[in-house]
């Protein structure tokens, strides 16, 4: 998913632990980045290992935490709401995160051994395919519950996706939706919902314990794609429409007792929560207490001094700013309060294909960029790690290469080598911002050693994507980030290079073309072995670089979070987020 500065940040995406689990990427703008300060520099990113689980996996209840108790309210201290709670709606990593509270869909990933799992969470597995991937069956546990006690059936799981297909509903993630019907974007022109009373035939509930769904196409990731909230389960006398979004129906551990929109939300235990169907979930607080309004430097300041409730506290999303990052990493009991880990986001430094056609330009591009010192101004090794592949380390097949083989500094006499003499205008676009203004400057000096003619042209900070986003911009080089929607290179590549996604605010914003590309990028889908699809993706990643350098990789990004001393079992999570699936209160 797009990782935007305030916007929509990580999706479930990140369900490929990097040695440890993923962290949250704060939702803000990169002014946010954590200093090094004096502490020794983070570990390398590492390829960590991803298991389909069994029924096993699946059996709740989730491994006991021995030090944990149950009791007590966790605070989680957010600049801002949720702007969606619905599960049908939501594709932000820290609505996800309080959706692991609240709602539950038909898988879901843990972590066994530093390996991660996918299990299933309301099925007894990861599902079954008769037709090497066609046609996904899922059956569900015994004794699920909601809120109110009544049964969560395979019906509502059916018209919990069926509902996802309303032109009312909209927001969320679309996998599900565009491989049912084989229409891409279009899914709406097959079924448009059942707000006009039709249900959907690819979607069958058989009996109360079965739901099957008919893809148009084989499709192996389809077990990944239903850890998405899009599968979570919504019966239908239950659906409020729009009014959903504000207090949607607990199948969750908690319930919704008490919203203030923009100011705060309470969650109680849905006394209904069996413990023993939930492979991951240990819902040991009493209630979770959530405020919003705060700046990220006020919420870390809470917690960096913990006073009152304040010692129970946490936040999803917000990293610990350029402000206090020294000062945490050199204090030795705010550091052993921190989650510090790699995040699932790769990002990158767009070039626009369509202005920037010939292909040497865009490989002196590649080669002479500074991306050692954009990273210093922007934290350093806290930030992230410098990166020359398009997909990361969390993406099953993963493959390290460097297709320019420069410094992380660059290197200006190997990109005037290869612009044997021509001098290109590049225009260089990035938010406006401190920060930002100074990594115009580095990116100046060093494309301009190299040969270039740079044109900075800051862009308000608010309306950056929408700018870049535009398929007419005047732009020629600019930032942006990813984060996979799970463990695949088909929730990467496409996204960021298929040709066809090419459309005002999109996410291809290399805006590159390449039809030979994109025609593998549909062969490779249809691999019905999701390692062997992993290798195929991971040597197309390589090829596009050798033979396009479209984008430059910039880094694997990495987040460092605090927590309240009266808190134990916060850890990052698979989403990108701070995960509240293990806090306790002390």
């Amino acid at each position: 998913m797009t990782l935007r500065p305030g916007q929509r940040l990580a999706v479930m995406g990140a369900v490929l632990a990097i040695g440890a689990t993923a962290c949250s990427s704060g939702g803000g703008s990169t002014d946010n980045a954590a200093k090094p300060g004096g502490s020794a520099a983070p570990p390398a990113a590492k390829t960590a290992a991803v298991r389909i689980g069994d029924a096993s996996d699946s059996t709740g209840p989730a491994a006991a935490i021995p030090e944990a108790k149950t009791g007590g309210t966790a605070l989680v201290l957010e600049r801002a709401d949720f702007n969606h709670l619905d599960p049908a709606r939501v594709y932000v990593s820290h609505e996800q995160t309080v959706l692991l509270l609240l709602s539950r869909q038909l898988t879901t990933f843990k972590q066994v051994d530093g390996q991660t799992v996918l299990v299933g969470d309301l099925a007894k597995d990861t599902g079954s395919s008769p037709d090497g991937g066609k046609t996904w069956k899922f059956t569900l546990k015994d004794n699920l519950k909601y809120e109110d006690g009544s049964a969560i059936k395979a019906a509502d799981i059916k018209y919990g996706v069926e509902r996802s297909f309303a032109k009312e509903i909209t927001g969320g993630p679309t996998w599900i939706q565009e491989w049912l019907t084989g229409k891409g974007a279009d899914f709406r022109t097959v079924y448009d919902g059942p707000y006009n009373g039709k249900s959907y035939d690819a979607i069958e509930a058989p009996d109360e314990k079965t739901v099957v769904f008919k893809l148009a196409e084989p499709r192996a990731d389809f077990p990944f794609a239903v850890a998405m909230h899009t599968s979570s389960p919504v019966p239908r006398e239950k659906d409020t429409k729009l009014d959903f979004d504000k207090k949607p129906f607990s199948s969750g551990p908690y319930k919704i007792s008490s919203r203030d929109i923009d100011k705060g939300m309470v969650l109680s235990r849905n006394e209904h929560w069996n413990p023993a169907t939930d492979a991951v979930r240990h819902a040991y607080p009493d209630q979770w207490k959530f405020e919003f309004g705060a700046q990220n430097q006020q919420i870390n300041e809470r917690i960096i001094a913990a006073n009152g409730e304040d010692k129970n506290a946490m936040t999803f999303r917000t990293a610990v700013g350029r402000e206090s990052a020294q000062k945490v990493l050199e204090t030795p009991d705010l550091k052993a309060r921190t989650a510090d880990a790699f995040t699932p986001f790769a990002e990158y430094f767009d070039i626009n294909n369509r202005r920037v056609t010939d292909l040497k330009t865009r490989q002196a591009i590649v080669a002479a960029f500074p991306k050692q010192q954009v990273r210093q101004i922007l934290g350093g090794p806290a930030y992230g790690e410098l990166s020359t592949t398009l997909i990361s380390p969390t993406v099953l097949g993963y493959e390290k290469y460097d297709s320019v083989g420069v410094p992380p500094t660059g290197d200006p006499e190997k990109a005037k080598q290869i612009l044997a003499g021509a001098t290109p205008t590049i225009v260089f676009a990035f938010p406006q911002t401190p920060v930002w203004e100074q990594i115009g400057v580095a990116v100046n000096e060093a494309l301009t050693k190299a040969g270039f003619k740079v044109v900075a042209k800051p862009i308000n900070d608010k309306s950056y994507y929408t700018e870049i986003g535009r398929t007419a911009n005047e732009y020629d080089l600019y930032w942006s980030g990813w984060g996979a929607d799970w463990p695949s290179g088909i929730a990467v590549l496409p996204a960021k290079l298929d040709g066809r996604k090419i459309q005002d605010d999109g996410t291809n914003y290399a805006l590159y073309d390449n039809k030979a590309v994109s025609a593998e990028m549909d062969k490779i889908a249809l691999v019905s072995d999701v390692v062997e699809a992993g290798k195929q993706w991971a040597a197309l990643d390589k090829k596009i670089m050798t033979e396009d350098s479209p984008v430059v990789p910039f880094v694997y990004r990495r987040q460092l979070t605090l927590y309240g001393p009266g808190l134990g079992g916060v850890k990052v999570g698979f989403i990108g987020s701070t995960y509240p699936t293990d806090v306790w209160v002390k």
